[in-house]
């Protein structure tokens, strides 16, 4: 079940209200300090690139998220409409999208992330004490 699930409209001014939100769980879930400041970043990011999409895409559809915290790791779960063959792409444009470097910024911070069509998938599995 989900800890919580958000759905914000592509606009910049709304990457903060999800970053706020995925803090509130990580703190929740009992994270680390210094793993909810890469919680804090990542999410902070890969919303970014989301939104700067729509924008460049022209699309209004929500950016939504799903948190989640199973016991055994906390994930976030970004979800954007993704490209479609008549979205025209000029991929010489500067539409300020650099996908690229944020994700291998994101790749840094975040032990397992899985990209596939229009959904980034940010995992922290929790670490347990040697018994």
């Amino acid at each position: 079940m989900p800890a919580a699930t958000l759905s914000i409209p592509p606009h910049a001014e709304h990457v903060r209200t999800a970053r706020l939100v995925a803090v509130a769980a990580a703190r929740r879930a009992g994270l680390a300090e210094d793993v909810i400041d890469d919680v804090r970043l990542a999410v902070g990011e890969v919303v970014a690139q989301a939104v700067l999409r729509h924008a460049a895409w022209g699309i209004e559809r929500d950016v939504d998220l799903v948190i989640r915290d199973d016991g055994h790791a906390f994930a976030v779960e970004v979800s954007s409409e993704p490209a479609t063959d008549a979205t025209p792409i000029d991929a010489d444009s500067d539409d300020g999208a650099d996908d690229g470097v944020a994700l291998a910024l994101v790749r840094a911070l975040v032990p397992e992330v899985v990209v596939t069509l229009g959904t980034v998938a940010l995992a922290w599995p929790f670490v347990t004490s040697p018994a």
